[in-house]
This record gives structure tokens, sequence and C-alpha cells, in this order.
């Protein structure tokens, strides 16, 4: 697969903060949520906490950009 243009990270990345509602530089559980409810809209939320769980790949509760990139270079094309 080939990796995404800078130009693209930075739209992800634009789309990253514009839900991280608090600041933090990271997405909670509810923040991903609604983010993951703009991206596919007739899912559920068990499958939105399915998401979150698999890509909080250290189990802080909360995903990192780096983490959320990893995700949406490997999913972009679903969405």
């Amino acid at each position: 697969m080939k990796p995404l243009s800078p130009e693209k990270i930075e739209k992800v990345r634009r789309e990253f903060e514009y839900f991280d509602e608090d600041g933090s530089g990271k997405l909670e559980l509810e923040e991903f949520r609604k983010l993951f409810k703009v991206l596919a809209p007739e899912s559920k939320r068990a499958e939105a906490d399915a998401g979150f769980a698999a890509i909080d790949e250290d189990d802080s509760g909360e995903i990192d950009f780096d983490e959320f990139l990893e995700w949406w270079e490997s999913n972009w094309f679903v969405f």
C-alpha cells in the first residue's frame, strides 16, 4: 500500500483535531464515537467501541494521533 502524502496526513490531522473537542491531543471514546459516526453513518455504537479498542494499541483509554494515523492508513479505502 502506498503511504499517505504529507498533504493527506495533514488533512487527517485536521480531522483528528476537529473531533478532539477538549484539545488534549488524544481522542477519548466519546470523541471517537462522533468521528466514527461521520465516517460510517449506519454504524452501531458497538462497532465504534470495537474500533476504538482495536486502535488503542497501548490500552491507555485514548487514541493518540499516531495510533489514529496508523489505523487510517490501513483502512482509508473503507471510508
